[in-house]
């Protein structure tokens, strides 16, 4: 037997546990991640990048690059009738972007060899053993010279719906099935859809198509009465005829290259941590695909926890740092299983008066202003943030704004999250300026930049949120008062 040793093991190289591992690496970190997988697979399931994970790709330096593979989608249509205008997000990204997941897994891959982490295809976890100390992992491997355990201070579980790590902490995954049955279909159609998205309920069924970019289509097709097991054959003829139903036309779909079924779960586990085990993305929580909110909740679970890993793993917060990570992504993902549900089941109306009423109040409300800028906010994830301490500024909790920066005028705040650090974002023209303004102790974990017109002064998470803001004329007694306290403390309580 032979044993191996990192500071953080992940279990799983999707987007998730890619993101997790090239943060910590970014820290500093020794960083391990595991996959099953021997090789790439070409099975895709997420289409969808929202605004607020682009901006989360923005401060690591890579959303302008994924931005290029995919299709930018301004506003989404369902139903018909029904429209949400993306352009009114306060966002560099005002819009959706269709791109396969194996473009972002490739980008967030990429990365993360190039800052060093190990990623060990062909290895399953299948156990664990955890102490005061550590994280002992049990592994096979078809290789018989790899190592049989691994020793970590934490593991991460980011090892999909059938989370084996799930599985090893005892952890249940309490809820239903929302929908069975669903048919998948890569193939190529002789009529190019009018939308980039195209979707449709109707009393039979829905169907879904998206691009993957390069002259093949995925297509979604759920027969309301014709549900069969998921290890059974898909009927293309059926795939075109509830196609034709659901869209007016099957846009001439031929030569399928690769069909499948699958079932979707609404799921949640009742934590994302166990001791020095952590779970993210679809391991801790699970949801029907609309919306598609799956691979952007899972990134923002990594973008959460990578940088609380790092600072306790590098002295600079307490342990309970990390209880942090489930009480404010816990939330947000039963909110997002909650609210796809709702999507999915409004999809889903069978009788014609429902969705004929569906579509007429749907229709009416998302042009309603505020309440379409709020629907457009939390699909996007612009608006979801974290509770703050009582007393706090207002946008303490909330997401940062990517606010211009004085110099030359082309400075953003986003590009200053790059390092993985704090920023104090001072107000325009405050003293506070300078890194003398920092209390004692906080020049190891703090940027400091100036805004170039924001009237907050507002110290920034390494995930992009606001920890502390002041609206006074030079916040440096106000920053005083939290001098006895690393950034990273603030959170932790």
């Amino acid at each position: 037997m032979s044993s191996r040793t990192t500071e953080v093991l992940i279990v799983g190289a999707g987007p998730t546990g890619l993101l997790l591992a090239g943060d910590l690496a970014r820290a500093g970190v020794a960083v391990t991640v595991l996959e099953r997988r021997a090789g790439q697979s070409n099975l895709t399931r997420a289409f969808a990048v929202h605004a607020r994970t682009l901006e989360q790709l923005d401060q690591r330096g890579l959303a302008d690059e994924l931005v290029e593979t995919g299709e930018r989608v301004s506003s989404l249509r369902a139903f018909g009738r029904i429209r949400l205008d993306l352009s009114m997000l306060p966002s560099r990204f005002p819009f959706l972007l269709v791109t396969p997941q194996y473009e972002t897994e490739r980008v967030l891959e990429q990365r993360a060899r190039e800052l060093g982490v190990e990623i060990v295809h062909g290895t399953e976890f299948v156990g664990l053993r955890q102490d005061g100390d550590g994280v002992t992992a049990d592994v096979r491997s078809a290789d018989p010279t790899a190592a049989d355990t691994w020793r970590a201070a934490y593991l991460v579980g980011a090892d999909g719906v059938r989370s084996a790590v799930r599985h090893a902490i005892g952890l249940p995954f309490p809820g239903r099935s929302a929908i069975r049955s669903v048919m998948l279909a890569d193939v190529r159609l002789a009529e190019t859809p009018a939308d980039v998205l195209t979707l449709n309920g109707v009393r039979d069924g829905f169907v879904f198509i998206a691009p993957f970019g390069d002259g093949w289509y995925r297509v979604i097709a759920w027969h309301r009465h014709h549900e069969l097991p998921d290890d059974a054959a898909v009927d293309m003829d059926e795939v075109r005829r509830l196609t034709r139903i659901a869209l007016g036309t099957d846009y001439g779909m031929h030569d399928a290259r690769w069909t499948s079924r699958f079932h979707s779960d609404e799921r949640q586990a009742p934590r994302y941590r166990v001791g020095r085990v952590f779970l993210a993305g679809d391991a801790a929580h699970v949801h029907s695909p609309a919306g598609g909110q799956g691979m952007n909740t899972g990134l923002q679970d990594a973008a959460n926890l990578g940088w609380k890993l790092a600072a306790v793993l590098r002295g600079r917060a307490p342990d309970s740092l990390l209880d942090s990570y489930d009480a404010e992504r816990h939330p947000v993902g039963r909110m997002v299983v909650r609210a796809s549900g709702a999507l999915l089941r409004l999809a889903l109306f069978a009788p014609a008066p429902l969705r004929a009423l569906r579509d007429v109040t749907a229709g009416a409300v998302v042009k309603i202003d505020p309440i379409a800028r709020r629907f457009a906010g939390m699909v996007s994830g612009i608006d979801i943030g974290y509770p703050a301490p009582r007393g706090a500024h207002k946008p303490a909790g909330r997401r940062a704004p990517d606010i211009r920066l004085t110099g030359d005028g082309s400075a953003r705040l986003y590009e200053a999250l790059r390092a993985g650090r704090f920023v104090l974002a001072t107000r325009a023209g405050a003293a506070a300026g300078s890194p003398t303004a920092l209390p004692d102790g906080w020049g190891a974990d703090v940027d400091v930049v100036a805004s170039a017109a924001e009237p907050t002064t507002m110290l920034v998470r390494p995930d992009g949120y606001v920890a502390w803001a002041s609206d006074a004329l030079d916040p440096a007694h106000d920053l005083a008062a939290e001098a006895s306290r690393t950034p990273a403390e603030m959170i932790a309580g």
